[in-house]
């Protein structure tokens, strides 16, 4: 069993696997199917060769995230292998109040990538015992001012309109934690 406890990893490792209907086609993934296949009708029905270029154009997107996507998953599985659930708990979990908000700021702050990567590792620390605050702090200062997209943003909108948004949103990610802990009670 993994250092993460009852994590969504230890589960599958303990169960020998996946559950085929309930882990992979779950709820959300049947309704993309669905909708992709009807839109698919839809361009078929306008065009042929339409709908022959966005399939074409989709599984372009499909293999360029396909590396990362697994990437990802599996760092997210080390992490919950690596770090003991004691540490996420002591830190980060329902008892760690305003300053597990703080830390989980830090930690949004400071993830780089896409939600492709991004996600994955903080399902895995909310999965390991951190609380719903400090993951919703996490994902907000991910979202607002990730470091690994700030150089870029600087670069394209200028230094003075991202100093302006960064200073303007640096409170948000633990001002969302601080409702959602309240919402929470």
């Amino acid at each position: 069993q993994g250092r993460g406890g009852n994590s969504a990893v230890s589960y599958h490792i303990e169960r020998g696997g996946l559950n085929m209907l309930g882990d992979i086609f779950d709820s959300t993934t049947v309704g993309f199917i669905v909708t992709a296949a009807i839109l698919f009708a839809i361009l078929c029905a306008k065009d042929v060769s339409l709908a022959m270029s966005a399939t074409k154009s989709g599984f372009h997107l499909f293999l360029r995230y396909l590396i990362l996507i697994l990437a990802a998953m599996l760092v997210a599985a080390y992490v919950q292998a690596l770090i003991p659930k004691e540490l996420i708990t002591a830190y980060l979990g329902k008892q760690s109040g305003l300053r597990g908000i703080l830390v989980g700021t830090v930690i949004g702050g400071l993830t780089p990538g896409s939600p492709y990567a991004a996600m994955p590792f903080f399902a895995a620390i909310v999965g390991m015992g951190a609380s719903i605050p400090t993951g919703v702090a996490m994902v907000c200062a991910w979202g607002l001012w990730s470091i690994g997209r700030l150089p870029f943003e600087a670069a394209v909108m200028g230094s003075k309109f991202t100093l302006i948004r960064v200073m303007s949103s640096i409170f948000l990610p633990i001002v969302a934690g601080l409702i959602a802990w309240f919402l929470q009670s």
